[in-house]
């Protein structure tokens, strides 16, 4: 049996691996700040600041082209002074910035169809306000060249800071999310955030919605976003190992704020806290969450979460009404099996560690980020000699 200090120097496939000695209490947590710059990447964890290129499209008519250089928003409707602004009157404006999480009404559960950007733009209602806002008025309707419309309430307008975005993630909103001017109204499902907005109409009455016309689906689009969460990992019909230390991630959002996420793998019999590891002290902004979970039987394993909000909505286990958007508990499910070391010693790549909590010597995943356990340890004692099972006989 070889003692762990001459670890170092044992040579498998994969190359020579080094030990670190980490207890297993050793997490490092990211409070909340207020500037998404501050933000450091998570391993195994998508940015927390979604890249452009990564962000979700969906489309009714494609892609449109807009020529910036010969756009004009037209502000019509009642209002005292209609105008046609350039891009580059609307980029003149007074600029304000806004970190949203937005999902799309249409995301199933546990899906990808949600991302979070920093848009920076200016506030609609101010802009209305100064051009002058008619008596009677009771809604502004947003005009995409794309042929699609929707829109906000006076009230919405004065009271939840919505934005016309000009920038996403500091550069002009490319053409596929909207260029060159896209509605940011926080909390709401991305089906009432439209780009290529060519026309803001003023109105009292009327048709004010794509999705009121009754030749199509009529999504509930007045509807906020619905509390929910989503699993990043362990991923669909991976395999965990009997008695390893296996992360349990993912994201919560579609409240103002988020107080908590649990963890459930015994279909919601008994509940897990997950650490808030990461998230930005505004509102309407995801956070993302961690569990350590260690399989004790061999078998398939269901993994499902739920998130709590600030406001005391707790995310539901099934959601039916799925016109007004999804967020029923996400589910995974995972093999639990005992681990073939002899494989293992093959294929994995990084570095090891172990836990002293549980004696056990772990690899990490390159790619995944998961712990793998490799080996059961007892230290004679806190300083000396870690003698290994299985692992190095």
């Amino acid at each position: 049996m070889r003692s762990l200090r001459f670890l170092e120097g044992i040579k498998f496939s994969a190359g020579i691996f080094l030990i670190t000695l980490l207890p297993h209490s050793c997490e490092t947590n990211y409070p909340a700040g207020d500037n998404p710059d501050d933000l450091i990447d998570l391993p195994g964890f998508p940015a927390f600041i979604t890249p452009i290129q990564d962000y979700f499209v969906l489309q009714i008519n494609g892609n449109h082209a807009i020529d910036g250089d010969g756009y004009k928003l037209k502000i019509t409707g009642a209002i005292k002074s209609p105008a046609e602004l350039s891009l580059e009157e609307l980029r003149s404006l007074e600029m304000v910035e806004k970190t949203l999480t937005v999902e799309c009404i249409h995301n199933p559960i546990n899906g990808k169809l949600l991302g979070t950007a920093t848009w920076k733009g200016f506030d609609i209602y101010k802009l209305l306000e100064h051009l002058g806002i008619e008596e009677g008025v009771r809604f502004v309707k947003y005009v995409c060249s794309d042929g699609y419309f929707t829109y906000n309430t006076i009230e919405e307008l004065r009271e939840r800071d919505i934005i016309g975005a000009l920038y996403m993630n500091d550069e002009p909103i490319p053409e596929k999310y909207g260029f060159p001017l896209r509605i940011l109204f926080p909390g709401y499902y991305g089906i009432r955030q439209p780009g290529w907005v060519v026309e803001i109409e003023l109105l009292s009455s009327g048709i004010r919605d794509f999705w009121g016309q009754t030749q199509f689906e009529k999504w509930n689009t007045d509807s906020a976003m619905a509390i929910d969460s989503k699993i990043f990992f362990p991923a669909k019909n991976d395999t965990l190992f009997l008695g390893g230390n296996q992360k349990i991630a993912g994201a919560a959002y579609g409240s103002k704020r988020i107080s908590s996420v649990e963890v459930t793998v015994d279909d919601g019999e008994t509940w897990i806290p997950a650490t808030i590891k990461q998230s930005l002290d505004q509102d309407y902004v995801w956070v993302f969450w961690e569990v350590d979970f260690i399989p004790q039987t061999v078998g398939t394993l269901s993994i499902r979460a739920r998130a709590t909000g600030e406001d005391g909505r707790v995310q539901p286990r099934e959601d039916y009404l799925y016109l007004d958007g999804t967020n029923a508990w996400p589910r995974v499910t995972v093999f639990v099996k005992n681990p073939d070391y002899s494989e293992l010693k093959k294929n994995l790549k990084g570095d090891f560690y172990f836990d002293i909590i549980h004696r056990t010597i772990y690899a990490t995943d390159a790619s995944t980020y998961r712990q793998i356990p490799l080996a059961v340890c007892w230290p004679k004692n806190k300083y000396d000699i870690i003698e290994l099972v299985e692992f190095a006989k």
